[in-house]
């Protein structure tokens, strides 16, 4: 599959510069000047979580595209946190924190899929597809997360998280949709960025990403 896109990853062993850029000198803008006359070399690097792309170093700008995690980037240079891609209409940015060396393995148990469908059908079981992959995003997200436990049973019975194992709901009995969301998102990878860590009925965190008719996805 055609690549759209050309990432940036480390600063210092990652492009060859010209004759006229003495070291030191290297930064954002004599990138994108030497992007345009093809002099940078790549390397390829990961997406780990699903990431926005954007117009500047900045996210407030304009959003271009979205990267799915394992999407596979020629990396050219990164700095200040932000790194530079080039795509088939110019230049674009990412947040560099969201690149890595190695892609992340979906390699998952039967118990796996028995805990997250079960999530799933607590959570969102009446929701549509794309609820139900979020509520099981935000699930991998934490899992990744250092502030939280690093299994998914682990993430899942956490005390005080999730309302559906007090109350009983994640005991119930999945449905082919539930099953099918949950295997979906165990083979493909959460489909939020990596910081959104909250799913609730109400804000929290420190912002809303997205705010849907059942529940707030939050960073």
């Amino acid at each position: 599959m055609k690549k759209a896109f050309i990432v940036a990853a480390t600063i210092a062993s990652l492009f060859v510069m010209p004759g006229s850029v003495q070291a030191g000198e290297m930064n954002m803008k004599t990138a994108v000047e030497m992007a345009a006359q093809d002099e940078l070399e790549t390397k390829t690097m990961y997406a780990h979580g699903a990431f926005e792309i954007y117009a500047e170093p900045d996210t407030t700008s304009e959003v271009k595209g979205i990267a799915m995690e394992n999407t596979s980037f020629d990396a050219a240079f990164t700095e200040d946190g932000w790194t530079m891609i080039l795509a088939e209409d110019g230049v674009a940015f990412i947040e560099a924190v969201n690149l890595y060396e190695e892609p992340v393995n979906h390699n998952y148990s039967d118990h796996d899929l028995y805990l997250l469908a079960h999530l799933i059908a607590g959570e969102a079981q009446p929701c549509d597809d794309m609820e139900q992959r979020y509520v099981a995003s935000v699930v991998l997200n934490r899992v990744a997360d250092s502030r939280f436990p690093n299994s998914l049973e682990n993430v899942i019975f956490q005390k005080r998280q999730y309302a559906c194992i007090p109350d009983g709901n994640f005991y119930r009995q999945p449905t082919e949709r539930n099953w099918a969301n949950a295997r979906w998102i165990l083979e493909n990878g959460s489909i939020l960025p990596g910081n959104v860590v909250w799913q609730s009925g109400g804000k929290q965190g420190r912002g809303v990403y997205l705010k849907t008719p059942w529940h707030y996805f939050c960073y």
